[in-house]
């Protein structure tokens, strides 16, 4: 199995400073079943923590979530589009990372590892949590025996993404849930991995990652599950896409397997039309596009360490966001909380 959290972690090399890990193997050519396994129920339950308040984002304003290890250890935080204002959002021991601002810039979607009863990074076992903006309050949305990963709002925020291999065949499938943790939906029943799932903006498709044909391809298909079909098909990886606001793009990772090196890449809606962005040495991924369409964030350690990024949609003005000599990491970029 090609767990998710494991693959990102020795993908981007960043905070566990395994630098010379390989990139993991794909996994072989797949037999979809005809029939998908039952949908475990995932429990409810809520967890209310109080945290210093920090300030909050005027309204209209953008801003970034993102992790970073520059307190020692994984957690969340959100900063000004122009680098000031950061905000800690969570401080637990544990990891806290993979965060995802929701469409009206109140909460974060959020994973932690504080109920790993054995944790050894990086096969952490993973909990979705919400908190709000101003990190006050946090509630815990997924108490299972699975791990779950990569959480996605929906446009109206009512729904969350993510994936989790809950029937235990050793492959991530993609499921929906409200976004109070109840309603669960499983979109994806293959004998590979489906995963690292972003909604179109107006809510009708959904585009993801999987390793179905051999290698980690870019698939789309509709928000209910159906008429899945790829958008790549060639021998290098395309992961983690991101459509952009008007719907007319996705933004997202690609890398030539074992190269040690992964570029921003963009791409039409149907798979045609596309440029690469970046071409640095080392790592440049997980892109982000800013409300408007105008920017892209990304992290990228061609500075020596992981670093949040800005540019252009065409590639151009790359430059640092805040430079710090810690780990930034995983953007999600939205507008601040509305009065």
């Amino acid at each position: 199995m090609k767990h998710a959290t494991t693959f990102i972690y020795i993908l981007i090399l960043g905070l566990a400073g395994c630098r010379s890990a390989p990139l993991p193997s794909p996994s072989p050519t797949p037999t979809a079943p005809t029939t998908a396994p039952p949908i475990p129920t995932a429990t409810i339950a809520l967890e209310i923590t109080n945290q210093n308040e920090p300030e909050m984002p005027s309204a209209g304003q953008e801003v970034l979530a993102f992790y970073s290890n520059r307190d020692g250890n994984p957690e969340i935080y959100i900063i000004n589009v122009d680098g000031s204002g950061l905000r800690r959002l969570t401080d637990d021991p544990a990891f806290d990372d993979s965060p995802a601002l929701s469409p009206d810039g109140a909460q974060v979607a959020f994973l932690t590892a504080r109920h790993d009863p054995n944790p050894r990074f990086p096969n952490l076992k993973y909990e979705l949590y919400v908190t709000a903006v101003d990190g006050t309050s946090s509630r815990r949305l997924t108490n299972t025996e699975a791990a779950e990963d990569h959480p996605a709002w929906s446009p109206d925020g009512r729904q969350l993404l993510f994936d989790a291999d809950y029937d235990g065949d050793g492959y991530y499938e993609i499921y929906t849930m409200n976004a109070d943790g109840s309603g669960l939906q499983r979109l994806t029943a293959n004998t590979a991995n489906d995963q690292f799932a972003d909604w179109s903006p107006d809510g009708t498709q959904i585009a993801f990652a999987s390793d179905r044909s051999g290698n980690w391809d870019i698939f789309v298909m509709n928000a209910d599950g159906r008429e899945q079909r790829p958008l790549t098909d060639n021998p290098d990886w395309e992961l983690f896409p991101a459509w952009s606001p008007d719907g007319t793009q996705i933004a997202y990772t690609g890398l030539v397997p074992r190269s040690r090196n992964t570029d921003v890449f963009v791409m039409n809606a149907d798979g045609t039309d596309v440029r690469q962005l970046t071409s640095a040495s080392g790592f440049d991924e997980n892109p982000a596009w800013s409300p408007q369409g105008d920017l892209l964030a990304f992290q990228t350690n061609r500075d020596g360490n992981f670093e949040i990024y800005l540019m252009n949609p065409d590639g151009s003005d790359q430059r640092p966001l805040a430079a710090h000599a810690a780990d930034d990491l995983w953007p999600s970029w939205g507008m601040g909380t509305p009065p």
